[in-house]
């Protein structure tokens, strides 16, 4: 696909580097020549220096015959304008990074509509909101949402009081649920299986559980995981996430200490989050955090722009006591080593933005595809179309792959879990888990 990247900042230059190596011909815009220059040397990929507020400039791009205009600048309103002009130049397709809520959630406008955006992708939210959860609910080492979040996957570990080997077929689960992914410790590393009825379940197991979003307060009692309650979290870095998430923390009144080192990030925080205390200082000095009594808060989440520091800063927390560290990264293939460091991993908003840009590329049948860590596994949201070979056919008769499993179904009638008994029909909307492998493979199986 023939991709036009309007931005080269951290997540444009990102994206256009992911989606390169997924074997895209990508172009990417920017004003800054030097920029594009160093973009150019180290990677396969088309630069245009040019200004982003000329019609004629969008005129020459649509040249190129771009199939998807991403417009990803550190300013909203240019994002807007420039799918704007490329839609109605004739672009087919096009996306806009939003940064500000403010764009996200207005009742009285349609913006998509008012601008030609076919794609939001407000990352930063996305980002902030995916740390809220895992912060707010302490058993959970990740949760996330599908289906316009009536259904969400938590992620925790099986605690040393489990009865060992438990069959899953004798799991008392509620129908609301399904156990998705279990990740096991093995002598040669880690074992990743999609669980079925014969399979087993042992403590100090990572499980994956799938359902319906309203029933999954009841997890953590079913499985015995402990979900103390948080009243103070340290957050590390200047960026839009570290602004989102001290948001949500303090409307649930809980503390929050901001440490960046940038002093005119530092005073906009001050501006924006009066509530919260900020402290002008590098997060990567253990003294301070010493002296901050790290080891008394609940949670330190090290979120600054960069993946290396934020591994540094949670290590160090972790070193100086504090009992629950998480850091940002960009990079799946580390969850394992961060995890080994007793360090939870979470995905940057560089991370989400790309992922959503491949949904996107994908086509309508898939509508999102989430990734898990290095082990490739992948949870895809898609929708069943009128011409699928699925429809009509109990899942039990499809001979699907073992490791795939239909997990969620959502229809006119409401949300079911997949089942050996379940139908599928055209239009509806279905959340697969399953080996990397069978990512090529989806269109032709549903």
């Amino acid at each position: 696909m023939n991709i036009v990247i309007l931005g080269a900042g951290k997540i444009g230059s990102y994206s256009a580097s992911i989606l390169s190596k997924n074997g895209h011909s990508v172009t990417i815009v920017d004003q800054n020549a030097s920029t594009l220059e160093k973009i150019g040397r180290e990677s396969d990929i088309s630069t245009l220096h040019a200004p982003l507020s000329r019609v004629t400039f969008f005129e020459t791009l649509f040249e190129k015959k771009p199939d998807l205009l991403f417009a990803a600048t550190g300013c909203d309103e240019t994002n807007l304008v420039s799918c704007a002009v490329a839609k109605n130049l004739g672009f087919p397709k096009t996306a806009a990074l939003i940064h500000s809520s403010e764009y996200l959630f207005h009742d009285d406008l349609d913006l998509g509509k008012l601008f030609y955006v076919d794609h939001f992708l407000a990352s930063d939210l996305l980002a902030a909101r995916d740390l809220f959860k895992i912060l707010v609910h302490t058993g959970d080492l990740a949760i996330e949402n599908f289906i316009h979040d009536t259904i969400q996957m938590r992620t925790l570990k099986i605690p040393a009081s489990w009865v060992e080997g438990t069959l899953i077929k004798n799991l008392t689960l509620p129908e609301e649920f399904i156990l998705g992914m279990i990740r096991r410790k093995t002598s040669d590393g880690e074992e990743l299986i999609f669980p079925h009825g014969d399979d087993q379940l042992f403590a100090g197991d990572v499980i994956s559980v799938v359902g319906e979003t309203k029933a999954m307060k009841s997890v953590h009692e079913l499985f015995g995981v402990p979900e103390p309650a948080i009243r103070s979290v340290i957050l590390t870095g200047g960026s839009a996430v570290v602004k989102h998430l001290a948001h949500f923390l303090i409307e649930q009144d809980i503390h929050v200490r901001i440490i960046e080192r940038d002093f005119a990030r530092c005073e906009k925080f001050a501006d924006a989050l009066p509530e919260a205390t900020i402290i002008c200082r590098d997060g990567t000095d253990l003294g301070l955090l010493r002296a901050e009594n790290v080891q008394s808060a609940d949670a330190l989440v090290s979120c600054t722009d960069n993946d290396s520091t934020n591994l540094l800063i949670a290590g160090l927390a972790k070193e100086a006591g504090c009992p629950r560290t998480i850091a940002v990264t960009s990079d799946p293939s580390i969850g394992t080593l961060l995890e080994k460091l007793g360090i939870i991993p979470a995905f940057s908003s560089r991370l989400n933005t790309v992922q959503r840009l491949l949904s996107i590329i994908s086509g309508k049948t898939i509508l999102s595809i989430t990734p898990t860590r290095e082990d490739g596994a992948k949870i895809v949201e898609l929708k069943i179309i009128s011409s699928s070979k699925a429809i009509g056919v109990p899942l039990s008769d499809l001979a699907l792959p073992r490791d795939l499993i239909v997990a969620v179904i959502e229809n006119q009638n409401g949300v079911t879990i997949g089942r050996g008994d379940s139908v599928l029909s055209a239009d509806d909307t279905v959340v697969v888990i399953c080996s990397p492998r069978h990512l090529t493979k989806l269109h032709d199986l549903f």
